[in-house]
């Protein structure tokens, strides 16, 4: 897998979508982590390209911090 990637997971009894957005290693376990952004059909929009502005990665995990998935 990568960056990019679209998944299922089995979330609350029902199969979810996500994108993987990175990757880190549990210091803990050693266990590869993805950091994943749930996909929801509700949310799904047409932007133009001209609108869009880049994020750098470190900003992109920076804002996962605070995230229960990311420990």
């Amino acid at each position: 897998m990568k960056i990019g990637d679209i998944v299922t997971r089995r979330f609350a009894g029902e199969e979810a979508q996500f994108c993987i957005i990175g990757f880190y290693t549990d210091q803990s376990s050693g266990e590869r982590v993805a950091i994943v952004a749930m996909l929801d059909p509700c949310s799904v929009r047409e932007v133009a390209v001209q609108e869009l502005a880049p994020v750098a990665f470190k900003d992109l995990i920076a804002l996962t911090a605070n995230s229960s998935y990311v420990h």
